[in-house]
């Protein structure tokens, strides 16, 4: 299906999966996607990609192999068969139209988020005296604050963060939970992604909401090395991944900190939950968001588990 007159043009991918095979479908698809991906529904999920722009796309049959080869890597647990697969080619000029209309500005208690290219005031939202107005381009990363898990956690950051506190934003993606914190007081915030895209994408919205003084952004997989006495672990990730590093956010923390993890499907709830009581916080509370939960779980006060 090559482009007419030579005109760049898109897919539009679109993938149906449960909840639970998520974040793993996303992280799949994002080398494909330039400019991230969207999510929506709860269950089912749909996560839309944009592979492109090409000026001759590749025939349909031919994305959605390279597709399916993506999608094969993850885990029978998570994605049981091949998932519906929807393949539409979108020309650019209707494409930029698209993919900005899923971005629009979101208010979160009082931060509101918007994309870099949204004016403010917006005729979407109307402003309040209190807003706290964050700019984030998505990129090749996750994290717009359209999301429930991710709305989650800006609104636990409201809520718990003290000023001056040191953060740690894991799995960090577009950086929008690291600079909320920073913009909300905290004194020094450590963002973290696997993905070299991701912490680029990270950096340039962290520079853009002028937090750079307080907010570093590094690739990583791991806890195991960022030292002692933060206040606060941020992991709206993979619910593997957050079981996995329960016991070195637990060392990370200083006495009565947090560690904030989202991303759970309600379904593997009891499964995180026992990892979570079997490290050996003090408290651990649940947070529903519609087909998601997240769990505050609080250090001991005397500095336990490290």
């Amino acid at each position: 299906m090559p482009a007419a007159g030579g005109k760049r043009t898109w897919l539009r991918v679109t993938v149906t999966c449960p909840p639970d095979a998520a974040d793993a479908v996303t992280v799949a698809l994002l080398p494909l996607s330039p400019n991230g991906v969207t999510i929506d529904g709860e269950a089912p999920v749909r996560i839309t990609a944009w592979p492109g722009p090409y000026t001759s796309p590749p025939a349909h049959r031919e994305a959605e192999a390279v597709i399916r080869e993506l999608l094969a890597a993850i885990p029978d647990d998570l994605l049981p068969g091949p998932p519906p697969i929807e393949i539409v080619p979108v020309p650019e000029e209707n494409w930029i139209e698209v993919f900005r209309a899923q971005h629009r500005p979101v208010r979160i208690g009082r931060i509101v988020i918007k994309p870099t290219w949204e004016p403010w005031p917006s005729p979407m939202l109307e402003p309040r005296a209190d807003d706290m107005v964050i700019e984030i381009d998505p990129g090749l990363a996750f994290g717009t604050g359209l999301h429930p898990t991710t709305a989650g956690c800006v609104r636990e950051v409201q809520d718990r963060l003290r000023r001056g506190a040191r953060v740690i934003d894991f799995g960090c993606g577009s950086g929008i939970l690291g600079i909320v914190a920073a913009k909300l007081g905290a004194g020094e915030v450590l963002g973290i992604d696997l993905d070299p895209a991701a912490v680029d994408v990270a950096r340039q919205n962290v520079a853009g909401n002028a937090v750079d003084d307080r907010v570093t952004v590094r690739v990583g997989d791991s806890l195991a090395d960022v030292g002692t006495g933060w206040d606060m672990v941020l992991a709206n990730i993979n619910p593997p991944i957050i079981v996995r590093e329960a016991r070195a956010a637990l060392a990370a923390l200083g006495p009565d900190g947090a560690y904030v993890c989202a991303g759970i499907p309600i379904s593997r709830e009891a499964q995180v939950l026992a990892a979570l009581r079997a490290v050996g916080f003090a408290g651990i509370l649940p947070r529903i968001e519609g087909e998601w939960v997240a769990f505050i779980c609080v250090a001991p006060g005397g500095g336990g588990g490290r």
